[in-house]
């Protein structure tokens, strides 16, 4: 008898996820930050694409004392995923966040279902070995309404909800979906804009995104001037937002660091009411 709870690999693994593919699946309420904040509080979701070492390891620290006063999810990506073995540094870091109140979700590459389920399996399962994580982070998921695009993303949430229902699973198409992603669901949260601060200056959510709570939909913006961050920040939350972030990092890595804004933008999302 399979065990939901064990990870499973190869085959067995693949034949498991196209089953489930096929089955209808309860929505799932995403689960409510354990810390008592006030629900006008927005939440903030931030790509740490930096080792918890040097400067990176002051991010970290920061990270955790930011989750101590603002509901705050991670995203861990020690090697654009789990990497091939536990780091300690890593381990440290992610305790500090969870200690603070804040969650920690891994990173893992779907590449717009270019790479095989089994392989995202493998990063989940890693993930899992490794590191004590609250979920997981989709990356390149596509935004089209091509049936097996979208199953493909069925399967691999179900998989992970089949391995706890506890784990959350975000989805970054980076821009504007069709309702069917979030109505399956593929994700419990899904990135519906993730570019320019001079491009997010005229972006507008799909209409359907009004059926829904706006907890189910983070924006993350990149190169915005420190000028204009309160202001994006507000945006946010009258455009949809239920999380965000905002950096003044721009390309070709926003997420390198922290922005040299970040203590004023804990407290401009600490304001908004």
């Amino acid at each position: 008898m399979f065990n939901a709870r064990t990870p499973i690999s190869g085959s067995r693994a693949i034949h498991w996820l196209r089953r489930v593919a096929l089955l209808a699946v309860a929505p799932l309420a995403i689960a409510v930050h354990t810390n008592a904040f006030a629900a006008t509080v927005l939440p903030l979701t931030v790509p740490a694409y930096f080792d918890p070492v040097g400067k990176g390891a002051g991010y970290w620290n920061d990270l955790a004392t930011t989750a101590a006063k603002v509901p705050t999810t991670v995203i861990l990506n020690p090697n654009s995923g789990p990497g091939t073995s536990a780091d300690a540094t890593y381990i440290a870091a992610i305790a500090k966040v969870h200690a603070a109140g804040g969650r920690v979700i891994g990173y893992v590459s779907s590449s717009y279902t270019k790479r095989s389920l089994s392989a995202v399996v493998t990063d989940i399962n890693r993930y899992i070995a490794f590191y004590k994580i609250d979920g997981f982070f989709i990356d390149e998921m596509t935004s089209d309404s091509v049936t097996s695009h979208i199953q493909f993303y069925q399967s691999v949430y179900n998989y992970i909800k089949g391995l706890s229902p506890g784990y959350s699973v975000m989805g970054n198409p980076g821009t504007n979906i069709p309702e069917l992603y979030a109505s399956l669901p593929t994700a419990d949260q899904f990135v519906v804009f993730e570019d320019s601060a001079k491009r997010y200056a005229s972006y507008a959510p799909a209409k359907w995104q009004a059926g829904y709570p706006a907890k189910r939909f983070v924006h993350m913006v990149y190169g915005a001037p420190d000028a204009q961050m309160p202001g994006i920040a507000s945006y946010a939350v009258t455009h949809g937002a239920g999380s965000v972030f905002v950096t003044s990092t721009g390309l070709p890595n926003p997420y390198k660091n922290l922005p040299s804004f970040w203590s004023q933008l804990v407290g401009t999302v600490l304001a908004i009411k």
